[in-house]
């Protein structure tokens, strides 16, 4: 059993060791990930001159080991958007989220990127009677105000995405779909680096400092400057700039994949080929890898740390349940890594202190991340198609948290026993 991302065995993240440049760029980034390399990409096309700078591989955190499953729902949900802003801001926060999907299947399109995007759609099992009746206000919601190509799903008539026994019935959606994380990322780079952005990785930043023309940083290999100054390190943001570190809350997420298996056993579990994502607290979400040969599924396996193989023992028994024709199946890969989450579930893009940022994804970044990564680019433009519903939205932290999210291990707690009990 490889403790690796199954995706890289199609596209490994690599180091590209080029040196520093001669002098100031226009706009350096911190983070060589969706958003890092989406913004240099749209800043290089302007004719710019972008670094990118990451401490490990460009794609090596969480954009190369997330499910690359394309999606657009936002965690509180159309009714909870309404509920704390209203009819009109929260509609336009919500069609953010959809034209975030609408904008990677092109900018995949335009640069000729080959990663197996499918918009499939996705389907959301109910686990419990009163999942299916929130997800229900919640479409009637968005079928009012929004009209997003999506339906219910009785109980009888979910079969047709997921061949899993003991669903409520839930939401489909024709609109979303999937793709593979690492050759997207690794598109996206080669991309960015055509455009003639510079991507300097692994190397980290170690510290910044302002200067007269605009930011200063330290790294081991000398001093970057730059006029601007863009973080989108997202779960991997650490203490660089505090700001951030008190505000977002890194979470940690496993998957694993199975050895490979029949075309037929896997096409028969996923007809449809839809992503899937389940309503549990410590939800799941799970699909056939690209080339069908393969299932795939994501969690949090354990509430304290544990070995690789310890998560890939408790995710296969929750594989297992979900579809008992598997348990034969060996585990080939497990992986880890860090999504990242504010108080607010909802992703923020800004500026403090004169620099950018845009992170904090819940788990549902590989659409969102380089659409507010190109968002970002426009505001460093000065364009005002930069503008985001997200813009105003509060981005506070709380007195309690200053990086370190003790209170993660008591919330999961918490969060098992309401699966475990079903309140």
């Amino acid at each position: 059993m490889k403790t690796e991302p199954f995706w890289w065995d199609a596209a490994r993240p690599e180091a590209t060791e080029i040196a520093l440049p001669d002098g100031p760029s226009d706009v350096l980034i911190i983070g060589g990930g969706y958003t890092g390399l989406s913004a240099a990409l749209t800043l290089a096309k302007r004719n710019l001159s972008v670094t990118v700078l990451d401490a490990e591989m460009p794609g090596f955190g969480a954009s190369s080991r997330n499910g690359g499953m394309v999606g657009n729902l936002l965690k509180p949900g159309l009714t909870g958007l309404i509920g704390s802003y209203g009819v009109e801001k929260g509609c336009a926060i919500y069609r953010e989220a959809l034209a975030s999907v609408e904008f990677i299947a092109a900018r995949i399109h335009e640069e000729g990127i080959e990663c197996d995007l499918t918009l499939s759609g996705r389907f959301y099992p109910a686990i419990l009677g009163k999942d299916l009746a929130r997800m229900t206000r919640d479409f009637e919601c968005r079928q009012r105000y929004l009209d997003v190509p999506e339906e219910m799903v009785s109980v009888d008539g979910y079969g047709e995405d997921v061949d899993s026994p003991g669903y409520k019935g839930g939401l489909r959606q024709h609109h979303t779909g999937g793709l593979h994380p690492a050759k997207y990322v690794k598109g996206l780079a080669a991309a960015a680096v055509r455009a003639g952005a510079r991507v300097i990785a692994p190397l980290r930043a170690e510290a910044i400092a302002k200067t007269t023309e605009g930011f200063s940083v330290t790294t081991a290999k000398g001093e970057l400057r730059a006029a601007a100054l863009l973080i989108a390190t997202n779960g991997y943001t650490g203490g660089l700039l505090p700001f951030l570190q008190k505000r977002i809350i890194p979470v940690g997420s496993t998957m694993i994949a199975t050895e490979e298996l029949s075309e037929n056993l896997v096409s028969s579990l996923f007809p449809t080929k839809r992503m899937i994502t389940d309503t549990r607290r410590m939800l799941s979400y799970y699909r056939p890898s690209p080339d069908g040969r393969r299932v795939l599924l994501g969690a949090r396996p354990t509430v304290f740390p544990a070995s690789p193989e310890v998560q890939a023992k408790s995710l296969k028994k929750t594989l297992d349940g979900i579809f008992p024709a598997l348990e034969g199946a060996a585990v080939s890969h497990v992986w880890s890594g860090y999504v990242a989450y504010d108080f607010a579930a909802m992703p923020t893009i800004g500026m403090h202190d004169g620099i950018y940022y845009a992170m904090g994804y819940c788990g549902s970044g590989v659409a969102m991340s380089g659409y507010l990564g190109h968002k970002a680019a426009l505001k460093i433009l000065g364009d005002t198609d930069g503008e985001t519903a997200f813009d105003d939205l509060p981005f506070d932290g709380r007195f309690y948290y200053s990086g370190k999210p003790w209170f993660l291990t008591p919330a999961m707690i918490g969060y098992r026993l309401r699966d475990y009990f079903g309140f």
